[in-house]
């Protein structure tokens, strides 16, 4: 683990091979997108259950940084829910605009975003930024498949449109009781 700015980063937390193994997977396909944000990327969803030894290793991860790095309470990782796989193609000039990941739900909070890179193609744009204070930073790291990062789910981030290929990202948020 690494961290630079207000991410974590892991290199290669998954293997080509394990990319591939996920790509394969048949997902649950769902487009509810939240109100007032601009994407255009394709969303679906895989059971955790399903790709759960492709990614036990990276979650560990995520949990021991929080460890010793935050200290925020977190829930253990729940089985039943979906990991989101977000597909941005230049068919579609695939983007997500500004925007924060939170829940509608005020008996916990979301408090850290992880985001895993599952492409395997080329593809050109899909630069994923983060707010760093009052100024945008080019997380580069994520631009390599098998890559991981994490930041804290309240800080602003998008990523840039596509413009060449499709870029795949794997999503899971770690939450826990609201902050006090």
């Amino acid at each position: 683990m690494k961290t630079k700015y207000y991410y974590w980063w892991w290199e290669k937390i998954i293997t080509s091979d394990m990319i591939k193994h996920i790509n394969k997977c048949k997902p649950i396909v769902d487009q509810n997108l939240p109100a007032g944000v601009k994407r255009t990327s394709k969303v679906v969803f895989f059971p955790y259950k399903k790709i759960k030894p492709y990614l036990n290793n990276a979650i560990e991860h995520c949990y021991e940084s929080n460890k010793n790095n935050f200290h925020y309470d977190l829930f253990n990782f729940d089985e039943n829910q979906n990991i989101h796989q977000n597909i941005y193609s230049s068919k579609n000039k695939g983007e997500y605009d500004w925007h924060i990941d939170s829940n509608d739900d005020f008996q916990h909070d979301i408090k850290f975003t992880v985001l895993i890179n599952i492409s395997q193609k080329k593809y050109e744009g899909g630069e994923f930024i983060l707010m760093s204070g009052s100024k945008p930073v080019y997380v580069k790291e994520l631009s390599v498949p098998g890559n991981m990062v994490m930041f804290r789910s309240n800080l602003l981030h998008k990523v840039n449109q596509v413009t060449k290929g499709e870029r795949k990202t794997l999503t899971f948020f770690l939450d826990g009781p609201n902050f006090k």
